[in-house]
């Protein structure tokens, strides 16, 4: 068995790739389906190794087709979709208890971090590092497939760049951007600047949980079928300074306004206004004037269009988060109408405020 250090180790040595041993391993749990085929059930994989596996199952695909496949394992976790990886396989025999199938792996995939690393997910038997060993092998199989020929400069930060809280952060947001590509047409010919994927890997891996939809979101949006478009680089600019506290202003703001231009009544003139209670339940902070502190930083970033006048001696009664027009690009470009936060957007008098993070 390889410990997750040795596999790290292994990511480290890209490009000096040694012939893989293609040793078969009968696998405890494992199945496999067509993906995106309804008709498809899981079958139990009867052996695995890095060149292939056998499926037990009564289906026959033809022969020489090539099957985008899922490997699972099945009751390791209550979202399944954590517990598996998505991997091109052809047909190459038809038995009588089923079927074997060969890989075909993306030309850049190291073979040595490929069988190291589905080795691992076969003989672990702590169901938290088999789910770790395959949301790793889930998030190379896509930075292959996003940045090809230059996906060891992202590949490169799981493998020690990163410590472990932020190689889990890197790879949720990895997560998070492939579940919306995969809403796309073109999903599968999307493809993004290297260099631009690890810019947002290793900056949104110290985010907390909102903040990191809004990288998940930012490297869906740097993907276009050429791959070349790096606008999204002022944006990782913009964003990695965003804190928690600054970060839920901004999403409230921006999904209030954009709530407010779907009215008949709305015009480019609409504030959006909180009160002192409102922005405490929003925020979770009692103190007005630290929340006033962080829309001045908002404010100075060119994400909202006011600060708070803080030459005034009166109460803060009233705090008005319009975003402005840098504020809805980045909301736009972090896919804001698929981020689905925390967040109370209308909020009566009286409501009691957030605890305090």
């Amino acid at each position: 068995m390889t410990t997750r250090n040795q596999w790290k180790t292994w990511i480290r040595n890209l490009g000096y790739p040694v012939k893989p041993s293609a040793e078969r391993r009968t696998p405890s749990g494992f199945a496999a389906r067509r993906r995106n085929s309804s008709a498809s059930k899981p079958a139990t994989i009867r052996d695995i190794s890095s060149s292939g596996l056998r499926l037990l199952t009564e289906e026959r695909w033809p022969l020489g087709e090539l099957i985008p496949l899922t490997v699972e394992v099945e009751g390791l976790l209550k979202d399944p979709s954590e517990a598996q990886i998505t991997v091109q396989a052809r047909v190459v025999r038809h038995a009588e208890d089923g079927i074997g199938l060969s890989f075909v792996l993306p030309a850049d995939l190291d073979p040595n971090l490929w069988d190291v690393l589905l080795r691992n997910a076969v003989v672990l038997t702590d169901p938290k590092d088999i789910a770790h060993t395959l949301r790793m092998l889930r998030t190379i199989l896509f930075l292959c497939r996003l940045c090809q020929d230059g996906a060891p400069e992202p590949i490169l930060l799981l493998g020690g760049e990163l410590d472990q809280p932020r190689t889990e952060k890197a790879m949720e947001i990895a997560h998070g951007a492939e579940k919306l590509l995969d809403s796309e047409p073109d999903a599968d010919k999307m493809r993004a600047h290297p260099h631009l994927v690890a810019s947002i890997l290793e900056n949104g891996s110290w985010a907390d949980d909102l903040t990191k939809q809004l990288w998940a979101g930012l490297l869906a949006t740097s993907c276009s079928v050429e791959g070349t478009d790096q606008s999204n680089s002022s944006f990782v600019d913009l964003l990695v300074n965003v804190t928690h506290t600054q970060s839920r202003i901004f999403v409230a703001a921006c999904t209030k306004a954009l709530d407010l231009m779907s009215e008949i009544e709305y015009s480019p003139s609409t504030r959006i206004i909180f009160t002192p209670d409102q922005m405490i339940r929003l925020t979770g902070i009692y103190d007005v004037a630290r929340i006033a502190t962080d829309m001045a930083y908002l404010f100075n970033s060119g994400i909202i269009e006011k600060s708070f006048d803080f030459t005034s001696y009166l109460p803060m009664d009233t705090f008005d988060i319009t975003p402005a027009h840098l504020g809805m690009e980045l909301y736009e470009r972090c896919k804001g109408h698929c981020i689905k936060p925390d967040i109370p957007l209308d909020l009566a008098e009286g409501d009691q405020p957030l605890p305090l993070p």
